[in-house]
Protein backbone atom coordinates (compact mmCIF):
# COMPACT_ATOMS: atom_id res chain seq x y z
CA UNK A 1 0.00 0.00 0.00
CA UNK A 2 3.20 2.45 -0.88
CA UNK A 3 1.40 4.44 -3.66
CA UNK A 4 -1.93 4.79 -1.36
CA UNK A 5 -0.71 6.32 1.56
CA UNK A 6 2.23 8.25 0.87
CA UNK A 7 2.44 12.36 1.14
CA UNK A 8 2.16 15.05 3.72
CA UNK A 9 -1.19 15.45 5.79
CA UNK A 10 -3.13 18.44 5.17
CA UNK A 11 -5.07 19.22 8.28
CA UNK A 12 -8.22 21.80 7.34
CA UNK A 13 -11.58 20.76 8.18
CA UNK A 14 -13.80 21.66 6.25
CA UNK A 15 -17.48 22.00 7.19
CA UNK A 16 -19.98 21.72 4.92
CA UNK A 17 -22.93 23.45 6.54
CA UNK A 18 -26.18 24.30 4.27
CA UNK A 19 -24.62 28.05 3.66
CA UNK A 20 -21.49 26.86 2.13
CA UNK A 21 -23.08 25.04 -0.66
CA UNK A 22 -24.90 28.26 -1.86
CA UNK A 23 -21.52 30.25 -2.43
CA UNK A 24 -21.03 31.87 -5.88
CA UNK A 25 -20.24 29.16 -8.16
CA UNK A 26 -17.13 31.34 -9.59
CA UNK A 27 -15.92 32.11 -6.20
CA UNK A 28 -11.85 30.65 -5.66
CA UNK A 29 -10.92 29.78 -2.25
CA UNK A 30 -7.26 30.68 -1.62
CA UNK A 31 -6.94 27.62 0.65
CA UNK A 32 -7.99 25.86 -2.73
CA UNK A 33 -5.30 27.19 -4.51
CA UNK A 34 -2.96 26.89 -2.41
CA UNK A 35 -3.37 23.06 -1.70
CA UNK A 36 -2.62 22.59 -5.50
CA UNK A 37 0.28 25.33 -5.17
CA UNK A 38 1.79 23.37 -2.54
CA UNK A 39 1.18 19.69 -3.79
CA UNK A 40 2.76 21.78 -7.20
CA UNK A 41 6.01 22.64 -5.48
CA UNK A 42 6.19 19.48 -3.27
CA UNK A 43 6.19 16.81 -5.46
CA UNK A 44 6.66 16.29 -9.75
CA UNK A 45 3.67 18.49 -11.37
CA UNK A 46 1.95 15.69 -13.54
CA UNK A 47 1.38 14.58 -9.56
CA UNK A 48 -1.11 15.38 -6.88
CA UNK A 49 -1.10 13.83 -3.63
CA UNK A 50 -4.49 14.14 -1.61
CA UNK A 51 -5.84 13.58 1.58
CA UNK A 52 -9.23 13.16 2.02
CA UNK A 53 -10.11 16.76 3.54
CA UNK A 54 -8.52 18.17 0.37
CA UNK A 55 -10.91 16.18 -1.74
CA UNK A 56 -14.40 16.71 0.73
CA UNK A 57 -13.18 20.17 -0.37
CA UNK A 58 -12.65 20.21 -3.87
CA UNK A 59 -15.88 18.06 -4.54
CA UNK A 60 -17.84 20.73 -3.02
CA UNK A 61 -16.84 23.63 -5.10
CA UNK A 62 -16.58 21.77 -8.34
CA UNK A 63 -18.74 18.56 -8.27
CA UNK A 64 -20.94 18.39 -11.63
CA UNK A 65 -24.17 17.96 -9.51
CA UNK A 66 -23.65 20.49 -6.62
CA UNK A 67 -22.62 23.56 -9.41
CA UNK A 68 -26.08 22.56 -11.06
CA UNK A 69 -28.20 22.37 -8.06
CA UNK A 70 -26.42 25.59 -6.69
CA UNK A 71 -28.05 27.10 -10.34
CA UNK A 72 -31.23 25.81 -10.29
CA UNK A 73 -31.37 27.23 -6.45
CA UNK A 74 -30.55 31.09 -8.30
CA UNK A 75 -33.44 30.11 -10.59
CA UNK A 76 -35.95 29.49 -8.13
CA UNK A 77 -34.63 32.48 -5.75
CA UNK A 78 -35.66 34.38 -9.06
CA UNK A 79 -39.02 32.76 -9.71
CA UNK A 80 -40.05 34.04 -5.91
CA UNK A 81 -38.85 37.78 -6.84
CA UNK A 82 -41.57 37.21 -10.03
CA UNK A 83 -44.17 35.93 -7.98
CA UNK A 84 -43.56 38.76 -5.76
CA UNK A 85 -43.72 40.85 -8.47
CA UNK A 86 -47.44 40.81 -9.25
CA UNK A 87 -47.76 42.85 -5.95
CA UNK A 88 -46.05 45.97 -7.50
CA UNK A 89 -47.96 48.95 -7.82
CA UNK A 90 -48.18 49.78 -11.74
CA UNK A 91 -47.86 53.21 -13.47
CA UNK A 92 -50.03 53.27 -16.38
CA UNK A 93 -50.93 56.23 -19.03
CA UNK A 94 -52.15 56.38 -22.38
CA UNK A 95 -52.90 59.50 -24.41
CA UNK A 96 -55.19 59.45 -28.01
CA UNK A 97 -55.84 62.17 -30.52
CA UNK A 98 -58.84 62.07 -32.92
CA UNK A 99 -59.84 64.03 -35.47
CA UNK A 100 -62.45 63.68 -38.08
CA UNK A 101 -64.57 65.46 -41.17
CA UNK A 102 -68.12 64.73 -41.94
CA UNK A 103 -71.02 66.25 -44.04
CA UNK A 104 -73.39 67.76 -41.54
CA UNK A 105 -76.82 67.15 -41.50
CA UNK A 106 -80.08 68.11 -40.03
CA UNK A 107 -79.70 70.44 -36.66
CA UNK A 108 -75.53 71.06 -38.07
CA UNK A 109 -76.24 71.46 -41.66
CA UNK A 110 -75.89 75.14 -40.26
CA UNK A 111 -72.21 74.56 -39.38
CA UNK A 112 -71.33 73.32 -42.81
CA UNK A 113 -68.90 70.51 -42.71
CA UNK A 114 -68.25 69.33 -39.22
CA UNK A 115 -64.94 69.20 -37.56
CA UNK A 116 -64.04 67.06 -34.86
CA UNK A 117 -60.54 67.60 -32.94
CA UNK A 118 -60.51 65.71 -29.79
CA UNK A 119 -57.78 64.82 -27.27
CA UNK A 120 -58.20 61.93 -24.80
CA UNK A 121 -55.37 60.76 -22.11
CA UNK A 122 -55.59 58.50 -18.88
CA UNK A 123 -52.89 58.07 -16.50
CA UNK A 124 -52.49 56.79 -12.52
CA UNK A 125 -51.96 53.32 -10.73
CA UNK A 126 -53.20 50.11 -10.12
CA UNK A 127 -52.35 47.53 -7.56
CA UNK A 128 -53.14 43.66 -6.71
CA UNK A 129 -54.03 43.00 -3.38
CA UNK A 130 -52.72 40.13 -1.25
CA UNK A 131 -56.30 39.93 -0.73
CA UNK A 132 -57.47 38.81 -4.34
CA UNK A 133 -58.64 42.33 -4.96
CA UNK A 134 -57.74 45.27 -7.03
CA UNK A 135 -57.15 48.94 -6.61
CA UNK A 136 -56.40 51.96 -8.65
CA UNK A 137 -55.86 55.49 -8.70
CA UNK A 138 -56.89 56.98 -11.96
CA UNK A 139 -56.87 60.34 -13.36
CA UNK A 140 -58.99 61.40 -16.99
CA UNK A 141 -58.38 64.40 -19.17
CA UNK A 142 -60.22 65.24 -22.76
CA UNK A 143 -60.11 68.46 -24.56
CA UNK A 144 -62.22 68.72 -27.32
CA UNK A 145 -62.26 71.12 -30.01
CA UNK A 146 -65.33 71.09 -32.36
CA UNK A 147 -66.23 73.73 -34.96
CA UNK A 148 -69.88 72.65 -33.99
CA UNK A 149 -69.41 74.29 -30.13
CA UNK A 150 -69.27 77.59 -28.96
CA UNK A 151 -66.00 77.17 -27.16
CA UNK A 152 -63.24 74.25 -26.73
CA UNK A 153 -64.66 72.07 -23.60
CA UNK A 154 -62.21 70.05 -21.43
CA UNK A 155 -63.13 67.99 -19.01
CA UNK A 156 -60.85 66.06 -15.94
CA UNK A 157 -61.83 63.71 -13.50
CA UNK A 158 -60.37 61.53 -10.89
CA UNK A 159 -61.42 58.19 -9.85
CA UNK A 160 -60.58 55.74 -7.31
CA UNK A 161 -61.62 52.28 -8.01
CA UNK A 162 -61.75 48.61 -5.39
CA UNK A 163 -62.44 45.12 -6.35
CA UNK A 164 -62.35 42.33 -3.85
CA UNK A 165 -63.80 38.91 -4.37
CA UNK A 166 -65.59 37.71 -0.84
CA UNK A 167 -66.09 34.38 -1.85
CA UNK A 168 -64.27 32.32 -4.32
CA UNK A 169 -60.44 34.11 -5.11
CA UNK A 170 -60.81 35.89 -2.30
CA UNK A 171 -58.50 36.91 0.62
CA UNK A 172 -55.08 35.58 1.12
CA UNK A 173 -55.21 31.97 1.13
CA UNK A 174 -56.23 32.46 -3.20
CA UNK A 175 -54.43 36.07 -3.55
CA UNK A 176 -50.64 34.74 -2.63
CA UNK A 177 -50.83 31.38 -3.63
CA UNK A 178 -48.34 31.49 -6.29
CA UNK A 179 -46.14 33.90 -4.20
CA UNK A 180 -46.18 30.40 -1.68
CA UNK A 181 -45.19 28.14 -4.50
CA UNK A 182 -42.89 29.80 -5.77
CA UNK A 183 -41.72 30.37 -2.20
CA UNK A 184 -42.05 26.14 -1.60
CA UNK A 185 -39.91 25.86 -5.00
CA UNK A 186 -37.42 27.76 -3.81
CA UNK A 187 -36.94 25.84 0.27
CA UNK A 188 -36.98 22.78 -2.27
CA UNK A 189 -34.32 23.28 -4.47
CA UNK A 190 -32.25 24.91 -1.34
CA UNK A 191 -32.92 21.56 0.25
CA UNK A 192 -31.96 20.00 -2.83
CA UNK A 193 -28.53 22.20 -2.95
CA UNK A 194 -28.20 20.39 0.41
CA UNK A 195 -29.06 16.81 -0.47
CA UNK A 196 -26.63 17.31 -3.24
CA UNK A 197 -23.69 18.24 -1.01
CA UNK A 198 -23.84 15.57 0.91
CA UNK A 199 -24.43 12.81 -1.68
CA UNK A 200 -21.47 14.63 -3.57
CA UNK A 201 -19.32 13.85 -0.87
CA UNK A 202 -20.30 10.38 -0.05
CA UNK A 203 -19.40 9.78 -3.88
CA UNK A 204 -16.25 11.86 -3.72
CA UNK A 205 -15.07 10.01 -0.24
CA UNK A 206 -16.10 6.20 -1.66
CA UNK A 207 -14.41 7.56 -4.90
CA UNK A 208 -11.26 8.19 -2.75
CA UNK A 209 -11.18 5.04 -1.60
CA UNK A 210 -11.82 2.75 -4.64
CA UNK A 211 -8.80 4.62 -5.30
CA UNK A 212 -6.36 4.09 -2.54
CA UNK A 213 -7.57 0.21 -2.97
CA UNK A 214 -6.70 0.15 -6.41
CA UNK A 215 -3.21 1.63 -5.92
CA UNK A 216 -2.82 -0.93 -3.22
CA UNK A 217 -4.22 -3.59 -4.74
CA UNK A 218 -1.49 -2.84 -7.56
CA UNK A 219 0.72 -3.17 -5.52
CA UNK A 220 -0.33 -6.92 -4.22
CA UNK A 221 -0.23 -7.40 -7.55
CA UNK A 222 3.45 -6.30 -8.25
CA UNK A 223 4.67 -8.10 -5.37
CA UNK A 224 3.13 -11.06 -6.17
CA UNK A 225 4.42 -10.82 -9.73
CA UNK A 226 8.26 -10.73 -8.31
CA UNK A 227 7.63 -13.44 -5.92
CA UNK A 228 6.66 -15.63 -9.13
CA UNK A 229 9.79 -14.32 -11.25
CA UNK A 230 11.94 -15.19 -8.39
CA UNK A 231 10.63 -18.26 -8.10
CA UNK A 232 10.87 -18.86 -11.56
CA UNK A 233 14.48 -17.55 -11.33
CA UNK A 234 15.19 -19.89 -8.79
CA UNK A 235 13.32 -22.82 -10.37
CA UNK A 236 15.57 -22.64 -13.76
CA UNK A 237 19.05 -22.49 -11.73
CA UNK A 238 17.56 -25.98 -10.09
CA UNK A 239 16.62 -27.05 -13.88
CA UNK A 240 19.75 -26.67 -15.54
CA UNK A 241 21.36 -28.72 -12.90
CA UNK A 242 18.89 -31.43 -13.70
CA UNK A 243 16.89 -31.22 -9.98
CA UNK A 244 13.47 -30.44 -11.56
CA UNK A 245 11.17 -31.19 -14.54
CA UNK A 246 10.60 -28.85 -17.46
CA UNK A 247 6.99 -28.85 -16.66
CA UNK A 248 8.29 -26.95 -13.28
CA UNK A 249 10.03 -24.17 -15.25
CA UNK A 250 6.62 -24.16 -17.68
CA UNK A 251 4.54 -24.24 -14.83
CA UNK A 252 5.71 -20.90 -13.32
CA UNK A 253 6.16 -19.17 -16.78
CA UNK A 254 2.16 -20.02 -17.18
CA UNK A 255 1.80 -18.43 -13.50
CA UNK A 256 3.38 -15.62 -14.75
CA UNK A 257 2.08 -14.77 -17.37
CA UNK A 258 -1.70 -14.54 -15.83
CA UNK A 259 -0.02 -12.60 -12.80
CA UNK A 260 1.01 -10.03 -15.29
CA UNK A 261 -2.44 -9.99 -17.30
CA UNK A 262 -3.85 -9.24 -13.70
CA UNK A 263 -0.98 -6.22 -13.17
CA UNK A 264 -2.17 -4.88 -16.37
CA UNK A 265 -5.85 -5.10 -15.02
CA UNK A 266 -5.27 -3.91 -11.79
CA UNK A 267 -3.18 -0.69 -13.70
CA UNK A 268 -6.34 -0.47 -15.97
CA UNK A 269 -8.61 -0.14 -12.51
CA UNK A 270 -6.27 2.62 -11.25
CA UNK A 271 -6.80 4.86 -13.90
CA UNK A 272 -10.60 3.97 -13.91
CA UNK A 273 -10.58 5.31 -10.43
CA UNK A 274 -8.58 8.26 -11.23
CA UNK A 275 -10.46 9.15 -13.46
CA UNK A 276 -14.35 8.79 -11.18
CA UNK A 277 -12.48 10.62 -8.69
CA UNK A 278 -11.31 13.19 -10.69
CA UNK A 279 -14.78 14.18 -12.41
CA UNK A 280 -16.05 15.29 -9.25
CA UNK A 281 -12.77 17.39 -8.54
CA UNK A 282 -12.11 19.64 -10.85
CA UNK A 283 -13.75 21.52 -13.65
CA UNK A 284 -12.06 19.84 -16.36
CA UNK A 285 -12.61 22.87 -18.71
CA UNK A 286 -8.67 22.76 -19.05
CA UNK A 287 -7.68 19.41 -20.74
CA UNK A 288 -4.29 19.64 -18.58
CA UNK A 289 -6.41 18.51 -15.75
CA UNK A 290 -6.80 15.42 -17.25
CA UNK A 291 -3.38 14.44 -16.95
CA UNK A 292 -2.44 14.96 -13.47
CA UNK A 293 -1.46 11.58 -11.76
CA UNK A 294 -3.68 11.42 -8.40
CA UNK A 295 -2.28 9.80 -5.39
CA UNK A 296 -4.38 9.42 -2.11
CA UNK A 297 -2.35 10.15 0.78
CA UNK A 298 -4.94 9.85 3.65
CA UNK A 299 -4.56 6.39 5.28
CA UNK A 300 -7.88 4.85 6.39
CA UNK A 301 -8.99 5.09 10.00
CA UNK A 302 -8.79 2.55 12.38
CA UNK A 303 -11.41 0.15 12.37
CA UNK A 304 -13.52 -0.65 15.36
CA UNK A 305 -16.80 -1.21 16.45
CA UNK A 306 -18.87 0.62 18.17
CA UNK A 307 -22.50 0.10 19.86
CA UNK A 308 -25.03 2.30 18.04
CA UNK A 309 -28.21 2.31 18.07
CA UNK A 310 -30.23 2.78 15.01
CA UNK A 311 -33.16 4.17 16.19
CA UNK A 312 -31.25 7.65 17.86
CA UNK A 313 -29.63 7.45 14.20
CA UNK A 314 -32.92 7.56 12.76
CA UNK A 315 -34.49 10.06 14.75
CA UNK A 316 -31.34 12.11 13.65
CA UNK A 317 -32.28 11.36 10.20
CA UNK A 318 -35.39 12.68 10.34
CA UNK A 319 -34.53 15.83 11.51
CA UNK A 320 -31.23 16.56 9.15
CA UNK A 321 -32.19 14.84 5.78
CA UNK A 322 -32.74 16.89 3.64
CA UNK A 323 -34.66 14.93 0.89
CA UNK A 324 -37.34 14.70 3.49
CA UNK A 325 -37.68 18.43 4.24
CA UNK A 326 -38.31 18.45 0.40
CA UNK A 327 -40.58 16.02 0.81
CA UNK A 328 -42.38 17.71 4.23
CA UNK A 329 -42.65 20.76 1.47
CA UNK A 330 -44.23 18.87 -0.82
CA UNK A 331 -46.87 17.83 2.02
CA UNK A 332 -47.13 21.66 3.00
CA UNK A 333 -47.49 22.35 -0.86
CA UNK A 334 -50.02 20.00 -1.48
CA UNK A 335 -51.87 21.07 1.36
CA UNK A 336 -52.39 24.64 -0.10
CA UNK A 337 -53.25 23.70 -3.12
CA UNK A 338 -56.26 21.56 -1.67
CA UNK A 339 -57.45 24.26 0.68
CA UNK A 340 -57.39 26.94 -2.79
CA UNK A 341 -59.24 24.25 -4.63
CA UNK A 342 -61.93 23.47 -1.83
CA UNK A 343 -62.18 27.53 -1.50
CA UNK A 344 -62.86 27.97 -5.08
CA UNK A 345 -66.00 25.33 -5.16
CA UNK A 346 -67.69 28.43 -3.15
CA UNK A 347 -69.85 30.71 -5.62
CA UNK A 348 -68.06 34.09 -7.05
CA UNK A 349 -69.25 37.15 -4.93
CA UNK A 350 -67.47 39.97 -6.22
CA UNK A 351 -67.65 43.66 -4.84
CA UNK A 352 -67.16 46.32 -6.96
CA UNK A 353 -67.03 50.13 -5.84
CA UNK A 354 -65.85 53.26 -7.28
CA UNK A 355 -65.84 56.86 -6.18
CA UNK A 356 -64.85 60.09 -8.77
CA UNK A 357 -64.69 63.87 -9.12
CA UNK A 358 -65.61 65.22 -12.13
CA UNK A 359 -64.65 68.97 -13.27
CA UNK A 360 -65.22 70.75 -17.02
CA UNK A 361 -64.41 73.46 -18.41
CA UNK A 362 -62.56 75.74 -21.58
CA UNK A 363 -58.86 74.31 -20.86
CA UNK A 364 -57.63 71.07 -19.07
CA UNK A 365 -54.94 73.24 -16.89
CA UNK A 366 -58.59 75.27 -15.86
CA UNK A 367 -60.56 71.94 -15.40
CA UNK A 368 -57.72 70.68 -13.04
CA UNK A 369 -58.05 73.69 -10.89
CA UNK A 370 -61.63 73.19 -10.71
CA UNK A 371 -61.14 69.83 -9.40
CA UNK A 372 -59.71 70.74 -6.62
CA UNK A 373 -63.05 72.12 -5.25
CA UNK A 374 -64.77 68.24 -5.76
CA UNK A 375 -67.99 70.08 -6.80
CA UNK A 376 -69.20 66.98 -8.99
CA UNK A 377 -68.76 63.87 -6.95
CA UNK A 378 -69.94 60.46 -8.00
CA UNK A 379 -69.67 56.78 -6.79
CA UNK A 380 -70.83 53.28 -7.64
CA UNK A 381 -70.86 50.41 -5.61
CA UNK A 382 -71.74 46.89 -6.99
CA UNK A 383 -71.91 43.15 -6.37
CA UNK A 384 -71.17 40.49 -8.83
CA UNK A 385 -72.23 36.85 -8.92
CA UNK A 386 -71.48 33.58 -10.26
CA UNK A 387 -72.74 29.58 -9.69
CA UNK A 388 -71.76 27.22 -12.38
CA UNK A 389 -74.41 24.78 -12.44
CA UNK A 390 -73.13 21.32 -11.47
CA UNK A 391 -70.06 23.05 -10.47
CA UNK A 392 -68.24 20.23 -12.03
CA UNK A 393 -64.95 21.49 -12.47
CA UNK A 394 -64.28 23.13 -8.98
CA UNK A 395 -65.61 20.14 -7.02
CA UNK A 396 -63.04 18.03 -9.42
CA UNK A 397 -60.26 20.12 -9.04
CA UNK A 398 -60.66 19.97 -5.22
CA UNK A 399 -60.82 16.05 -5.49
CA UNK A 400 -57.55 15.92 -7.43
CA UNK A 401 -55.67 18.42 -4.66
CA UNK A 402 -56.74 16.60 -2.08
CA UNK A 403 -55.68 12.87 -3.41
CA UNK A 404 -52.60 14.78 -4.65
CA UNK A 405 -51.99 15.60 -0.53
CA UNK A 406 -52.94 12.44 0.34
CA UNK A 407 -50.11 11.28 -1.91
CA UNK A 408 -47.70 13.33 -0.84
CA UNK A 409 -48.23 12.32 2.47
CA UNK A 410 -47.96 8.82 1.98
CA UNK A 411 -44.69 9.55 0.10
CA UNK A 412 -43.14 11.16 3.07
CA UNK A 413 -44.44 8.08 5.12
CA UNK A 414 -42.61 5.77 2.50
CA UNK A 415 -39.70 7.36 2.38
CA UNK A 416 -39.20 7.48 5.98
CA UNK A 417 -39.50 3.80 6.41
CA UNK A 418 -36.97 3.51 3.45
CA UNK A 419 -34.41 5.79 5.28
CA UNK A 420 -34.90 3.80 8.69
CA UNK A 421 -33.53 0.84 6.33
CA UNK A 422 -30.87 2.76 5.11
CA UNK A 423 -29.66 3.94 8.49
CA UNK A 424 -30.00 0.05 9.78
CA UNK A 425 -27.88 -1.36 6.79
CA UNK A 426 -25.48 1.67 7.75
CA UNK A 427 -25.27 0.99 11.92
CA UNK A 428 -24.75 -2.76 10.73
CA UNK A 429 -22.20 -2.40 8.02
CA UNK A 430 -19.98 0.04 10.11
CA UNK A 431 -20.01 -2.88 13.00
CA UNK A 432 -19.76 -5.62 9.70
CA UNK A 433 -17.14 -3.67 8.25
CA UNK A 434 -15.21 -3.36 11.57
CA UNK A 435 -14.93 -7.01 12.66
CA UNK A 436 -14.18 -7.95 8.89
CA UNK A 437 -10.87 -5.87 8.91
CA UNK A 438 -10.01 -8.11 12.04
CA UNK A 439 -10.76 -11.33 10.28
CA UNK A 440 -9.44 -10.42 6.37
CA UNK A 441 -5.75 -9.13 8.68
CA UNK A 442 -5.68 -12.45 10.30
CA UNK A 443 -6.33 -14.20 7.16
CA UNK A 444 -3.50 -12.29 5.37
CA UNK A 445 -0.89 -13.26 8.24
CA UNK A 446 -2.07 -16.71 8.09
CA UNK A 447 -1.73 -16.78 4.79
CA UNK A 448 1.73 -15.40 4.63
CA UNK A 449 2.79 -17.87 7.28
CA UNK A 450 1.69 -20.26 5.06
CA UNK A 451 3.70 -18.90 1.98
CA UNK A 452 6.70 -19.26 4.35
CA UNK A 453 6.62 -22.92 5.12
CA UNK A 454 5.85 -23.66 2.48
CA UNK A 455 8.74 -22.16 0.60
CA UNK A 456 11.21 -23.47 3.42
CA UNK A 457 9.64 -26.83 2.20
CA UNK A 458 10.42 -26.40 -1.26
CA UNK A 459 14.22 -25.23 -0.45
CA UNK A 460 14.12 -29.12 1.34
CA UNK A 461 12.86 -31.06 -1.19
CA UNK A 462 9.73 -31.42 0.63
CA UNK A 463 7.56 -28.88 -1.83
CA UNK A 464 6.92 -28.56 -5.61
CA UNK A 465 6.45 -25.22 -7.49
CA UNK A 466 2.82 -25.94 -7.67
CA UNK A 467 2.37 -25.58 -4.16
CA UNK A 468 4.50 -22.62 -3.79
CA UNK A 469 2.33 -20.78 -6.20
CA UNK A 470 -0.51 -21.87 -5.04
CA UNK A 471 0.50 -20.67 -1.32
CA UNK A 472 1.45 -17.18 -3.16
CA UNK A 473 -1.91 -16.64 -5.01
CA UNK A 474 -3.31 -17.35 -1.50
CA UNK A 475 -1.51 -14.36 0.07
CA UNK A 476 -2.64 -11.72 -2.86
CA UNK A 477 -6.11 -12.57 -2.25
CA UNK A 478 -5.90 -12.24 1.20
CA UNK A 479 -4.40 -9.26 1.14
CA UNK A 480 -6.06 -7.86 -1.45
CA UNK A 481 -8.87 -8.71 0.92
CA UNK A 482 -7.95 -6.96 3.71
CA UNK A 483 -7.23 -3.78 1.77
CA UNK A 484 -10.85 -4.23 0.67
CA UNK A 485 -12.20 -4.49 4.30
CA UNK A 486 -10.06 -0.90 5.27
CA UNK A 487 -11.19 0.36 2.18
CA UNK A 488 -14.97 -0.47 2.60
CA UNK A 489 -15.04 0.19 6.76
CA UNK A 490 -13.55 3.70 5.88
CA UNK A 491 -16.52 4.40 3.15
CA UNK A 492 -18.91 3.12 5.77
CA UNK A 493 -17.44 5.58 8.68
CA UNK A 494 -18.56 8.31 6.20
CA UNK A 495 -21.94 6.47 4.89
CA UNK A 496 -22.65 6.09 8.61
CA UNK A 497 -23.40 10.29 8.86
CA UNK A 498 -24.62 10.45 5.48
CA UNK A 499 -27.85 8.74 6.02
CA UNK A 500 -28.32 10.83 9.21
CA UNK A 501 -28.37 13.77 7.10
CA UNK A 502 -25.06 14.98 8.69
CA UNK A 503 -21.79 16.70 7.45
CA UNK A 504 -19.15 14.24 6.53
CA UNK A 505 -17.10 14.44 9.27
CA UNK A 506 -20.47 13.73 11.50
CA UNK A 507 -20.25 17.76 12.67
CA UNK A 508 -24.51 18.65 12.31
CA UNK A 509 -25.33 20.76 9.01
CA UNK A 510 -26.60 24.61 8.94
CA UNK A 511 -30.33 24.61 8.01
CA UNK A 512 -31.49 27.70 9.74
CA UNK A 513 -33.31 28.42 6.30
CA UNK A 514 -35.08 25.27 6.44
CA UNK A 515 -36.19 25.13 10.08
CA UNK A 516 -39.69 25.44 9.67
CA UNK A 517 -39.65 21.77 7.60
CA UNK A 518 -38.88 19.89 11.10
CA UNK A 519 -40.60 17.08 11.82
CA UNK A 520 -43.53 17.65 13.90
CA UNK A 521 -43.52 14.50 15.98
CA UNK A 522 -41.57 11.53 16.17
CA UNK A 523 -44.36 9.93 14.02
CA UNK A 524 -45.81 11.91 10.93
Amino acid sequence: MRAAFVGRRFVMMVPLGFLFFLLPLGWQNPAANSVVAEDAAGQDSSTLQLSLEEVVFLASQQAPALAQARIRGLAAEGGVMEAGGVFDPVLFADITYNFSEQPAGGFFSAFGNTKVKRYDANQGIRKALTTGGTVSLQFTESYDDSNFLADTQADAAVTLSFTQPLLRGGWQLTGTQALRQAEFARDRDLAAIRQAGVDVVQAAVDAYWNLAFAYADMDVKERSLQLAEELKALTEAKYRVGAVAEVEVVQTDADIASRRDALLTARNSVEQAADALRILLFGLQDSEEWDFTLVPSSPPPAAETKELDWREAFMQAREYRADLRQLRIDVEQTDLDWKVARHATLPKLDFTGSGSYFSQDTQVGLAFDTLKNRDFPGYTLGLVFELPLGNAQFRGAENRTRQLHQLAIRTLRDRENEIAKEVRDAVRNYNFNAERVAVTARASAVARRQLEAEQRRLQEGASTNFQVLQFQTDLEVAESQEIQARMEFAKASTRLFTVQGLNWDGTRPDLADLDRYLPKSSTE
